[in-house]
């Protein structure tokens, strides 16, 4: 499984540019239960202004951002990210998103399935 955070968070905070990817790898890093999620810390993953962005995403699946998040929600992400994982589709409506972030849903990017010809 896959957690996308971005490392550019927030973005139009030149002084603070970066904080929240680095606060966030950290809080991951310290939970026992994030040693299964590959955490890919991106450029950008289009959330601005609304900083605090992370996406969980897998092959096949649709990727889920969220918005509005601190490190202090590093648990949710977890079991969003494992939750994510056992779904078969990756769409909301097939897995349990953790009440902390429900409603910080930003953007559900469907994959297309691959083209035969």
């Amino acid at each position: 499984m896959t957690l996308l955070v971005c490392r550019t968070c927030p973005r139009y905070d030149p002084e603070q540019s970066g904080d929240f990817g680095r606060s966030l790898t950290a809080a991951l890093a310290a939970d026992p239960a994030a040693d299964k999620i590959d955490v890919r810390n991106v450029h950008c993953l289009g959330g601005c202004p609304n900083h605090g962005v992370v996406a969980v995403d897998g092959p096949g699946k649709a990727r889920i951002r969220f918005t509005g998040l601190t490190a202090d929600d590093a648990e949710a992400i977890v079991k969003a990210a494992v939750n994510h994982d056992a779904c078969l589709t990756g769409t909301p409506d097939d897995w349990n998103i953790p009440d902390a972030l429900a409603d910080r849903i930003s953007s559900i990017t469907l994959k297309r399935a691959p083209r035969h010809e």
